[in-house]
């Protein structure tokens, strides 16, 4: 009965292991061509070379150029966004709360450049698959949505008496900005002004002090206390 069961499992899983194993090395192939030619630039053709196959078998797994970006921007996205959200749940008091996210999103776009390099082609382009995979990240498709988790901590600070009542929506667009303009604006940024290197660990180390400095002093209650959370 073992024999038989596996038999009959085992093949099929090795296939479909054997599938994913060949998916996600062309994804990654995918992915270097992309960040060095674009999404424009890039050819069905260098990838296959690059993920070690035939163009057949690239088009018999990605249907189209289109098809394998949106796969790659989805992977990148998801994985950035997701890790991003699991190293802010709310925790502590809302100062804490704040200096965290700040902390933690301008860390990971430190450390993920190619993430700015496709949320800039996509915001040039009017973000046709970036838009689809936040908004599922944000609002959530399992019961895990993480706007009501952000915007139920801010009203709960502001009830609390630890900040001001301020329209949390608007924080959140206000955090997102200034943590993420500096890599988006790298190449203007550094050649306007040449001291300016947003690689530079003291650079953003600072960035994150004036960040957390700025926002905090703007909204902290004059006289209320940290809201306390189980």
């Amino acid at each position: 009965m073992d024999k038989i069961m596996k038999d009959e499992i085992g093949p099929e899983s090795e296939k479909t292991a054997g599938r994913r194993a060949a998916e996600e090395r062309i994804l990654d192939a995918a992915r270097e061509v992309f960040l060095e030619k674009g999404k424009a630039g890039a050819r069905m053709q260098e990838i296959a070379a690059r993920a070690g196959i035939n163009k057949a078998l690239l088009h018999y797994y990605f249907r189209s150029k289109e098809e394998l970006y949106r796969q790659v921007l989805t992977r990148e996205l998801s994985s950035f966004f997701n890790e991003l959200i699991e190293s802010v749940r709310p925790a502590g008091d809302m100062e804490t709360f704040i200096r965290a996210f700040i902390e933690n999103y301008i860390d990971r776009l430190s450390g993920n450049p190619q993430v700015v390099r496709f949320l800039t082609w996509e915001i040039g382009t009017g973000g046709p698959v970036a838009r689809n995979v936040i908004a599922v990240i944000i609002h959530g498709n399992e019961g895990n949505p993480i706007w009501p988790v952000f915007r139920d901590t801010f009203s709960r600070g502001i009830a609390a008496g630890a900040i001001r009542p301020v329209d949390p929506q608007h924080l959140i667009f206000s955090l997102i900005g200034m943590c993420i303009y500096v890599f988006l604006a790298a190449p203007i940024l550094t050649a306007v002004f040449p001291g300016i290197d947003p690689s530079d660990g003291e650079f953003i180390e600072k960035r994150k002090k004036e960040i957390f400095d700025l926002v905090w002093n703007g909204i902290k209650a004059e006289k209320g206390g940290n809201d306390d959370r189980d």
